[in-house]
């Protein structure tokens, strides 16, 4: 029986890390199901969602330790619960970099039950001035009922203090 397995790791970057994963992962029977990976910093930082044998995990465990210049973690996968009805929304937020952003629009976030399924971040100068600049893309899910208009509300309450521009389509 095959168990799927959520599989994060960490290291300085270089060439190979992820095909030294990958062949501990094949090496016990297993497969890569899906995966988000990035270099930040001059580290590189990834997780997979592997399926292994059941009785191949110690095996798995005991490879991946035995990698140079990694942080491996492994966990048993937790129950994946699409729900056709919940409503997907992307929010593109820009805007002059200070600290605090994410905290806030994530706060209001939460406070609004909104889930965050994926996100990616970055600061870098803008197109036209050069200014530091703070870029993201939010990938939520909410319940039918959310009132949007409410949410879009608040965001603009938030983009307003804080200089932003928030921008919530479905």
């Amino acid at each position: 029986m095959k168990t799927d397995l959520v599989l994060t790791l960490l290291g300085e970057d270089r060439a190979g890390m992820v095909q030294d994963a990958a062949n501990c992962v094949v090496q016990v029977g297993g497969n890569w199901l899906e995966s988000r990976m990035t270099r930040l910093a001059g580290k590189f930082a990834g997780v997979a969602r592997i399926s292994v044998p059941e009785e191949a995990i110690s095996s798995l465990r005991e490879k991946l330790d035995q990698l140079e210049g990694m942080t491996v973690q492994l966990e048993l996968a937790g129950e994946l619960q699409d729900n056709p009805q919940l409503r997907r929304f992307t929010l593109s937020i820009i805007g002059p970099d200070r600290p605090g952003i994410l905290d806030e629009v994530t706060r209001e976030l939460r406070r609004s039950a909104i889930n965050l399924v994926d996100l990616e971040t970055k600061v870098g100068p803008a197109p036209m001035t050069g200014d530091l600049t703070f870029f993201a893309e939010v990938e939520v899910l909410t319940s039918p009922d959310t009132d949007v208009g409410m949410l879009e509300a608040k965001l603009d309450a938030i983009a307003a203090d804080l200089g932003l521009e928030i921008l919530l389509e479905e």
